[in-house]
């Protein structure tokens, strides 16, 4: 049931991502670790002196990026039954756009879930719509540091600050 289809139509692996985005989207909006995540990602200064503890709270989301990343690894390896070093190489960029593309700022403390969704649905269908009409891989990845930049580029002149 982890890899595979479900009733030959749904990936087992969309369950998966919709699964895991609802335990995010409550961790993240109803829970207080989801709120000293945000706070540490926007001002590291002011959690501090709010009592949470940043250094905890960062080892807490490193380690929880390194097993969703193991995890995601163990699904793609599963899927196609034989492992290459190089398997999971081409995804980095990918989920960079998806995230940004959803609106989570590049420095810090602003993001969601659903955001982060709905850029995932867009960068998928942004890449079946490059395939579909005859462009390489390159344009794909072009089309992501395209995404990426312009992000950046905007998050970087809404938050400057007016002189």
């Amino acid at each position: 049931m982890t890899v595979g289809r479900v009733g030959e139509v749904i990936p087992a692996q969309a369950l998966w991502f919709l699964f895991l985005a609802v335990c995010f989207f409550i961790l993240l909006n109803r829970h207080k670790l989801g709120s000293h995540i945000l706070l540490v990602g926007d001002n590291k200064d002011s959690a501090k002196m709010m009592g949470i503890n940043n250094n905890l709270v960062k080892t807490f989301v490193y380690m929880q990026m390194g097993f969703f990343a193991a995890f995601a690894g163990i699904l793609s390896s599963m899927e196609v039954n034989y492992i290459w070093p190089s398997q999971g190489q081409g995804y980095l960029l990918t989920s960079l756009a998806c995230v940004f593309i959803g609106g989570t700022s590049v420095f810090g403390g602003k993001g969601t879930i659903y955001g982060t969704f709905i850029g995932a649905l867009i960068i998928g269908s942004l890449e079946a719509g490059i395939i579909a009409i005859g462009l390489t891989s390159f344009w794909i990845q072009f089309v992501y540091g395209l995404i990426i930049t312009v992000s950046v580029s905007i998050y970087a002149v809404f938050l400057r600050k007016p002189a």
